[in-house]
C-alpha cells in the first residue's frame, strides 16, 4: 500500500466509520461541520475507478472518502446537542488563551502579543485566536497536532517559534549546548506535533526545520517517523 494511504487510514477515521461509531446520520455530521461544532475532515482521498466486464464494456466512477482526526468522535459527543454554535467557539478561544497564559514559554507565541511587562495585547491576541479557530474548523490541526486540541495548538506554536529562535541564534552556543538545546526542543515539539503524511513531510514545520536540524547535528536517529 502507498505510504500516504497507509498513514491516513491508520491514523484517521473515515466519514462512514465516524457516523457509525457516533450513531448519527451523515446529514447530522454535515450539519455539525457546517455549524462549526465539529472540525472538517483533515484529508480527502479521491479514487478513479474503472469497471469492466467480459462484454468488453467499461464504466468510470470517482469515489471520494473523507478522513477525520479521531477526536471528531469526542467533539460529536460533546457538541451534538449544542443549540448555540458560538458557545463552542467562545469556549475554544478561552481554552487557547488559558493554555497560552499558563505556558512557561508563552513569550514566544504569536509574535509580540506580550509587552515587556508580560501584559497581553487584547487586540493582537484576539486576532491570533480567531486565526487558530479558523484553522481548527478547517481540519488543519487534525493534520498538524497529535490530539487536535487547544493545549497542543499552543504547544506547537511555541515549539516552532523556539526552534526558529534556535536556528537564528545557534552560533552563540557551544556545540555541546547546541546539541542539548536541540534535544530538548525535539522533545517539546514531539509532545504536540504529528508526523504529517509522507507527501507533506518535507514542506511541513517538522520537515523544514526540525528534521534538517537533527540531520545537521548527526541526530538522525531522533527523527520521528512511523512509516
Amino acid at each position: 500500500m502507498d505510504l500516504n494511504l497507509k498513514y491516513i487510514t491508520a491514523n484517521y477515521v473515515e466519514f462512514e466509520e465516524v457516523i457509525r461509531e457516533a450513531k448519527i446520520s451523515s446529514d447530522k455530521l454535515s450539519e455539525l461541520i457546517e455549524n462549526k461544532l465539529v472540525p472538517e475532515a483533515s484529508y480527502s482521498i479521491k479514487s478513479d475507478i474503472t469497471i469492466s466486464s467480459s462484454l468488453n464494456d467499461s464504466y468510470n466512477v470517482t469515489i471520494e472518502r473523507k478522513y477525520f482526526h479521531p477526536s471528531v468522535l469526542q467533539f460529536i459527543k460533546e457538541n451534538a446537542e449544542i443549540s448555540n454554535p458560538e458557545k463552542f467557539k467562545t469556549l475554544f478561544k478561552e481554552n487557547l488563551l488559558t493554555n497560552l497564559k499558563n505556558h512557561a514559554q508563552k513569550k514566544y507565541a504569536y509574535g509580540n502579543v506580550f509587552d515587556e511587562n508580560g501584559v497581553i495585547n487584547a487586540e493582537k491576541i484576539d486576532q491570533a485566536l480567531e486565526e487558530e479557530w479558523d484553522y481548527f474548523c478547517k481540519g488543519v490541526y487534525g493534520i498538524c497536532t497529535l490530539n487536535n486540541n487547544e493545549k497542543n495548538i499552543i504547544e506547537k506554536e511555541i515549539a516552532i517559534k523556539r526552534i526558529l529562535g534556535f536556528i537564528e541564534n545557534k552560533s552563540s552556543y557551544t556545540t555541546e549546548e547546541q546539541e542539548n538545546r536541540l534535544k530538548k526542543l525535539n522533545d517539546e515539539f514531539n509532545k504536540a506535533t504529528s508526523n504529517f503524511a509522507p507527501y507533506q513531510r518535507e514542506l511541513s514545520s517538522r520537515g523544514k526545520y526540525l528534521d534538517k536540524l537533527l540531520e545537521e547535528f548527526s541526530l538522525e536517529d531522533m527523527i520521528k517517523k512511523d512509516y
